[in-house]
């Protein structure tokens, strides 16, 4: 079973790398998932991670103390409790596959995973034979609600949910935190894939964790520091034995990495990162505030920081999702992008990320070039 998203995702970036090398051109893909070097250059600055002494020896997640795992849940959500416990894994990825197999072996018959979400997800239903049902958050007037009465009337006893919206940064109001409440209450279990989330944008933070209310976070993915991270999820503590041995079995042990984002993420040092890191944020949500003004076809929320912004084209002679414009893009502008289809948004909503690690000024020529190409 093959990917197709992935085989459209590599025609693109081969393109880029065909342009690349025959034109010697410098090609800007303004919806990478990697850091740019300049945000790379300026982070080194403030960066300080102690490496874990022991490279050694396998550690597990039950091999970091509670204590440990009790000051991550605290500086996650706010507070610490009895019933709660934190379990670690390599990447969010291990994550999603672990709480899949728990609804799984746990009996759960249709998953509703809202829209737009990890490819992932998706995935692993598949491979775990779990049923499953792609429903879009409904998208209007520049606004995502959760469609309640439909996940409520079509039978479904989970829900996978992104927080933020993926790759938008958008964190859900309080009218959609009450219907996720709505769903707890009905005994519907949520997971919440939060791994994007900045500090203080946790759902957790405002719903406790229990039997319907589960979270994943990586408080390291969304600063961008991607081979220095760990992933945790949030769980019952009743639940701990059963995810724990599963973690072992699907995941394996924790990488010499991991044991140091846990200790780089409860030092002081974090703090001074996710400082640093929003600060370059800003500017970039600056410069797309200030295109978007002079080429008005275009619509973003910039509302709340975070590492991704989603730009909607909302009308235009060229379908921003088809390849060949891409492709065209990149051979006569030499920038790129991925359409967020690629990230399950609804193909009538022709949009696509942007990298807020980018340096502002190469942001700013990307964009107008994009966007003028579409005007």
């Amino acid at each position: 079973m093959y990917i197709n998203e992935i085989f459209e995702l590599d025609s693109i970036l081969n393109y880029e790398n065909q342009i690349r090398n025959n034109k010697n051109e410098m090609i800007t893909n303004i919806s990478y998932w990697n850091a740019s070097e300049k945000y790379q250059n300026y982070m080194l600055k403030y960066i300080n991670i102690e490496y874990a002494p022991d490279i050694f020896n396998y550690k597990y997640t039950y091999d970091i103390s509670k204590d440990i795992r009790n000051n991550i849940i605290k500086k996650l959500i706010g507070r610490t409790d009895k019933d709660v416990m934190c379990l670690l894994s390599s990447s969010s990825t291990c994550s999603i596959t672990n709480m899949i197999n728990f609804l799984k072996l746990n009996g759960f018959h249709k998953l509703c995973i809202l829209t737009p979400a990890y490819f992932s997800v998706e995935q692993n239903c598949r491979i775990f034979h779990l049923p499953f049902e792609k429903i879009p958050l409904v998208f209007h007037n520049g606004q995502y609600s959760i469609p309640l009465e439909y996940i409520l009337r079509n039978n479904f006893d989970s829900v996978w949910i992104t927080s933020p919206i993926y790759s938008t940064s958008k964190v859900f109001d309080e009218v959609q935190v009450s219907h996720i409440k709505q769903l707890i209450d009905r005994h519907i279990l949520v997971i919440a894939d939060e791994t994007l989330a900045l500090p203080g944008q946790e759902l957790a933070r405002v719903m406790p964790i229990n039997n319907y209310f589960y979270s994943i976070y990586s408080p390291h993915k969304p600063l961008f520091i991607n081979s220095i991270k760990f992933s945790a999820i949030l769980c019952p503590l009743e639940n701990d034995d059963f995810l724990e041995q599963w973690i072992d079995v699907l995941g394996g042990g924790l990488l010499h990495s991991n044991i140091s984002a846990v200790f780089h993420f409860l030092s002081p040092n974090y703090q001074q990162c996710l400082e640093r890191c929003l600060e370059w944020y800003t500017k970039g949500i600056a410069v797309i505030e200030s295109v978007l003004q002079q080429i008005p076809i275009a619509y973003c929320d910039t509302t709340d920081l975070g590492s991704y912004k989603t730009i909607y084209i909302k009308s235009s002679l060229h379908n921003p999702n088809k390849i060949e414009n891409i492709k065209r893009l990149i051979d006569t502008q030499y920038v790129s992008y991925i359409p967020g289809v690629f990230n399950g948004f609804e193909s009538n909503h022709a949009c696509f990320r942007v990298n807020l690690s980018l340096d502002p000024f190469e942001m700013e020529n990307a964009l107008y070039r994009i966007l003028n190409y579409y005007a």
